[in-house]
């Protein structure tokens, strides 16, 4: 299925970020590509919450970097990461999603939770300016206490 273009522009967004991105964040006003096509959000902090449960915080695991080449998820220190609430500015550009796309014969219940994934994200394809200031909020707060002392415990090991 590939992109699905998006016609309703969101009011309101989320974007998590490591904190040693913020400074040039908020100094710039926007959210960069960062050489990719789009940059990613999602429309609600839970969503977002969720997004990295299955990406950043799971050490170890393989993704697609820049490239087409495989990378794996470091160690997920909580602290590192903030998630900024954006009101995005008007500007030209498209709205898409990522519809995962699976090949043939794919069970049906990894075929929902592909489409689970490809809707936790909304893609703009430029930078994203936003305004006023983003709401910066902690990782390491929205954590539960079970969360955190797993990711210690993986990080201790």
């Amino acid at each position: 299925m590939g992109y699905v273009r998006i016609t309703d522009r969101p009011e309101e967004l989320f974007h998590y970020t490591r904190r040693d991105n913020l400074a040039s964040i908020l100094r710039d006003g926007r959210i960069k590509r960062m050489g990719d096509a789009e940059c990613w959000f999602c429309s609600t902090l839970d969503d977002t919450l969720e997004l990295m449960r299955a990406t950043v915080m799971v050490e170890g695991k393989p993704y697609v970097k820049l490239g087409g080449s495989i990378g794996r998820y470091p160690k997920f220190q909580p602290e590192d990461y903030v998630i900024l609430r954006l009101k995005p500015r008007y500007q030209n550009g498209e709205w898409v999603r990522w519809m995962q796309e699976m090949p043939p014969g794919t069970p049906p219940e990894l075929l929902k939770a592909a489409e689970n994934f490809s809707n936790l994200k909304l893609g703009f394809r430029g930078d994203l300016k936003f305004w006023p200031e983003p709401e910066i909020i902690e990782v390491k707060a929205l954590l539960a206490p079970e969360e955190i002392q797993s990711v210690n415990l993986s990080i201790s090991m």
